[in-house]
């Protein structure tokens, strides 16, 4: 692991990294999230289409991250 390159203070992985797609896409759910906790954090009052907008959020990153796997080869 790379550990010269970090982003918020986790290092990044040599693209060669058996794990380096996985990494990736936890990355970019955890940027996902961290955008959807922002947004959140600014509303003041909630209202049925903030609602309907966070539930799809949260939806489209479930999703996302149940598709998150680390391929595993058969012994």
């Amino acid at each position: 692991m790379n550990n010269e390159n970090t982003t918020n203070n986790i290092p990044q992985p040599d693209p060669s990294w058996d794990c380096y797609l996985t990494h990736h896409r936890l990355l970019k759910a955890k940027s996902d999230i961290d955008k959807l906790i922002r947004f959140i954090s600014d509303l003041e009052s909630a209202t049925a289409t903030f609602d309907q907008s966070i539930n799809e959020d949260l939806f489209e990153l479930v999703s996302d991250l149940e598709n998150i796997r680390i391929p595993i080869a058969d012994a």
